[in-house]
């Protein structure tokens, strides 16, 4: 795992004290060795130039310089965040193709690949990825993202050039004008709680769609030719291919054969454990195949203050129930104040407006664990695969919950939508009754609170999920397929890349090998939801044979802190801070809606907390964002 960031063809040279400083800022992303390229108008090495590289490096896989990077020889050079597990499948093919080899990396494997196979490689490569490749001679370059976005890339224009970067903030500081605001994709996260794909949260600047790949070229002192997004994989179209092709092929084989190439590591290894199914499974099956020569630590959260969040307890029963030495569980314990820290400096590492609380756990998670491996695994993705959240239930019976008990669905939210007394209830009851699938699933992710703040529903933008939408409108999967394509995408896994690199952590995600999504995508609907199994019933099932142990019927708990208790009390002082009249005004948000808001819920008149903490990480975020000056002002 590491971090990149590069222009190609600026208007105006690039320094090497520019270029390091600029490094220095993403550090944290690869401590282990710090590559500067600097190329002259004609692509040969020089202290200043129009086209600049940088890449920080963590070493996992042949953890010798020779494989630092960028990686190149005197025509190609590579810049690749990321693990290509197949990597010894496809070096086997290039050295019968005549290609050399002088490091034992999968870096070396995707640099001669490209040479090879040109872009037809992406269709092949398993793993996660984000690169750049550039033919220094033909003047040319390809930067590609892996299928489901598990790494970062951002990209835009500056200028005559073309700036990359595996960072929002690293492409703003090597690009030529400030950032400023793009207020569409703002009020795109107050309905998403994260900014959907291509947006960013600033103007011009751009995500690159998981499963695409862009080409461009350069001539002389006229401006880099970029063509647009090419897909080489798409979700959509992957469920039309693959519906009840895969349902007679053997998941614990499969599974097995990913933790095969994920457990492989030149450092060493972990994996985090929560009291949940996902990680649970991947526990289970690292006792039963891999445990006869080596030993696995699995790390798991507990909170110092009582929470019913807590599962630490429930994950440390299951792994002495295996009674097996080789497991080792440590518990990492964590209070309000460890917690505020991360939240101190949660915008120096989360480069866009994000929602999610739990990024501040991963990131407490991934620090603590980083004192002891370098590499750890997790359950992400298995829920969007295999039917896992319960708002899958809701979406399908157009179901509403009521102040935590009370359950209305189908013809009930209608008329709930008109005569329940209080008026969220109401607003709650009506997003659940919208009829159109593709509505109805991005109305699960919209607070009420913000229902007539946002002019153009999520569903009516541009974003990324709604191109081709129809091919999958009709199926009754239609929400997890969504997911893929948007919570996923842009929460889940930019979550856990940020957290982890702010500790220098590598995360892998096994339930996001190519061949799981492909045995997932492949599965209809009643085989991952049926009388048994309300959710992920195949994950389930095996977990049952694996570890009979395990309580199955246990309520699912997620990964949460309490969140109302501590944005009430020790958070207070900070969100009074930031939330003001004139950072309000920045962002184009009405103070005389958002400042009572505010002030009802530090009353205890209205229950706010959620509308708070959104606000709070706009704000932050846009702080941290005013502080990033680009290349000319650095």
């Amino acid at each position: 795992m590491c971090g990149f960031a590069g222009i190609i063809n600026n208007d105006f040279s690039v320094h090497q004290k520019q270029l390091a400083d600029i490094a220095a800022c993403v550090r944290f992303r690869g401590p282990d060795s710090s590559g500067i390229r600097i190329y002259d108008t004609g692509m040969q090495p020089s202290s200043a130039g129009i086209h600049a590289l940088f890449f920080n490096r963590l070493a996992i896989m042949d953890i010798d310089h020779r494989s630092d990077q960028p990686f190149e020889d005197e025509r190609y050079t590579l810049l690749f965040n990321g693990e290509i597990y197949n990597y010894k499948n496809l070096r086997d093919e290039l050295v019968q193709n005549g290609f050399h080899f002088h490091t034992t990396s999968d870096t070396e494997v995707l640099f001669y690949g490209l040479q090879h196979w040109g872009t037809k490689i992406l269709e092949r490569l398993n793993g996660m990825f984000a690169f750049c490749f550039i033919d220094r001679a033909e003047k040319r370059f390809i930067v590609a993202r892996d299928r489901l976005g598990i790494k970062p890339l951002y990209y835009m224009r500056s200028g005559s050039g073309f700036v990359f970067a595996s960072e929002l903030y690293s492409l703003l500081r090597l690009s030529q004008q400030s950032a400023i605001v793009d207020t569409d994709a703002v009020r795109m996260y107050l309905w998403m709680q994260c900014v959907p794909t291509p947006y960013t949260g600033v103007k011009d600047a751009w995500k690159l769609p998981p499963g695409t790949y862009i080409t461009g070229s350069w001539l002389g002192e006229g401006p880099v030719n970029l063509s647009n997004p090419d897909t080489f994989w798409d979700a959509y179209q992957a469920v039309q291919q693959k519906e009840s092709a895969s349902s007679n092929q053997n998941l614990e084989q499969i599974l097995t054969g990913t933790l095969h190439r994920q457990l492989v590591a030149d450092v060493p290894l972990g994996l985090f454990l929560s009291s949940g199914v996902d990680s649970s499974l991947l526990a289970a099956l690292v006792n039963k195949y891999f445990t006869k020569d080596r030993s696995f630590n699995f790390y798991t959260v507990a909170f110092s203050e009582a929470t019913d969040a807590d599962e630490s307890r429930d994950a440390v029963h299951f792994i002495e129930a295996f009674n097996n030495p080789a497991l080792q569980s440590h518990t990492l314990m964590i209070d309000a104040s460890f917690i505020g820290e991360q939240l101190d400096r949660l915008y120096d590492f989360v480069d866009e407006p994000f929602a999610d609380p739990a990024v501040l756990l991963n990131m407490v998670i991934s620090k603590k664990a980083r004192e002891q491996v370098t590499v750890a695994l997790s359950g992400d993705g298995a829920d969007e695969l295999f039917w896992g959240y319960t708002r899958y239930r809701y979406w399908q019976n157009r179901m509403v919950q009521l102040g935590g008990r009370v359950e209305l669905k189908n013809w009930q939210t209608q008329w709930a939508s008109h005569l329940l007394p209080m008026a969220h209830h109401r607003q709650l009851a009506a997003l659940a009754a919208e009829s159109d699938p593709v509505k109805r699933h991005f109305n699960y992710f919209l607070h009420p609170f913000f229902k007539n703040e946002i002019l153009n529903p999520i569903f009516e933008t541009p974003i990324w999920a709604m191109r081709d939408v129809d091919r999958v409108r009709r199926r009754d999967d239609l929400t997890a397929v969504l997911d893929v394509k948007t919570y996923l995408a842009d929460a889940m896994l930019f979550k856990v890349d940020r957290a982890s690199m702010a500790a220098s952590l590598e995360v892998r995600v096994p339930y996001l090998d190519n061949a799981v999504v492909d045995y997932a995508l492949g599965l209809p609907l009643q085989e991952k939801s049926n009388a048994n199994y309300n959710h992920k019933a195949p994950l389930k099932h095996l977990l049952q044979q694996l570890a009979p142990h395990y309580a199955l019927h246990r309520p699912k708990k997620g990964f949460s802190f309490p969140l109302n208790q501590w944005l009430s009390t020790t958070w207070k002082e900070r969100a009074m801070d930031m939330i003001r009249k004139d950072s309000l005004h920045r962002m184009q948000l009405n103070d005389r809606k958002y400042l009572p808001m505010l002030q009802q819920y530090y009353s205890g008149t209205k229950r706010n907390c959620l509308p708070v903490w959104y606000v709070l990480n706009l704000m932050m975020w846009n702080r941290k964002l005013n502080q990033i000056k680009p290349l000319q002002q650095a």
